[in-house]
């Protein structure tokens, strides 16, 4: 860029900005931005920046169409060639809502920022529930969220996770409390303990704790004594050892998932385990299991599951 175009280019957006966004002295200080100027920086001042992430600058919008825009002090930070190097997410979410922001500005900022300073560690929905909550175990947080993507509802983000946290954590506590044993004497379904706790908090929260006990047994007796006499929990251990050797991990997961659902349904029936498994890998999937059984009791309401604390 010549020195001409610079200069004019400068001129502009200080009309428009109020700053000088090409600056190459270090300063810091609070404006209020419009959305047209933001619009105007992601027109003008944009152009050595990450690719845009559409889902996070949902989330930001969903914030604030939630609760406004809050000022938390985290700077729209411009390179000493005018580019913006961090901000780009939140100025196209004050564009989207129309909501003028109170926002922090620092110039200056190094042009090899991007490949020589470590990034900030994104912020999940799990550290804002140890946050909020000194007691909370980071797998107790991603429990939760297991918890949440088993019933088909609301996922966890930053913006309900403590309203959620609230909502599920006995259950969520008791839940790994349930499996916990199991997994101390025996390490084949590791990969998956988390999802085994989410099914322990559901079993706990439709008053089936028994059967997560009794069915667990069975088969860490299973696993520890192949010549075990329960049918049910043999046929389970064959039925996922056959079927997910060619799925990937999340398919591995949804199917151990289906497996807890549909064995649970016949340890209900038969406390004793002496049952078939009776199903087919056809069968497994959202659309057969929704239909019945604690599969479907574990859906958003369904059948009204009775929560200690209130949903968002």
């Amino acid at each position: 860029m010549t020195k001409n175009v610079q200069e004019i280019r400068r001129i502009e957006s200080e009309k428009v900005l109020g700053f000088n966004p090409y600056s190459k002295e270090a300063d810091s200080f609070i404006i209020e931005i419009t959305p047209k100027q933001a619009q105007y920086i992601l027109d003008n001042h944009n152009e050595d920046n990450r690719k845009l992430v559409k889902s996070q600058v949902n989330n930001i919008v969903r914030s604030i169409n939630n609760d406004g825009w809050l000022f938390d002090g985290q700077p729209l930070t411009f390179n000493i060639e005018g580019n913006i190097t961090e901000f780009q997410h939140r100025l196209h979410a004050i564009v989207e809502t129309g909501v003028t922001a109170k926002i922090s500005v620092t110039l200056g900022v190094a042009t090899g920022c991007f490949t020589k300073c470590a990034p900030a560690k994104p912020r999940k929905a799990e550290d804002e529930i140890q946050r909020k909550d000194k007691t909370a175990t980071q797998s107790e947080a991603s429990t939760l969220r297991q918890v949440l993507i088993r019933r088909k509802g609301a996922k966890l983000t930053i913006q309900n996770a403590i309203d959620q946290w609230r909502c599920w954590k006995a259950y969520v506590r008791d839940g790994r409390k349930l499996v916990d044993t199991f997994f101390a004497e025996t390490d084949e379904y590791n990969p998956w303990e988390r999802t085994f706790a989410a099914w322990g908090a559901l079993m706990k929260s439709i008053g089936q704790e028994k059967i997560v006990e009794d069915f667990l047994d069975l088969l860490q007796s299973e696993i520890k004594d192949d010549t075990s006499p329960c049918c049910l929990t043999r046929e389970f251990d064959k039925f996922f050892c056959k079927h997910s050797v060619r799925m990937s991990n999340t398919g591995r997961t949804e199917l151990i998932w289906q497996l807890l659902c549909v064995a649970s349904d016949r340890m209900i029936k038969d406390p004793t385990g002496n049952t078939q498994l009776n199903l087919k890998i056809d069968k497994c999937n959202h659309e057969y299991l929704s239909k019945k059984g604690v599969y479907r009791k574990f859906l958003e309401n369904p059948q009204n599951i009775v929560l200690v604390g209130k949903l968002p």
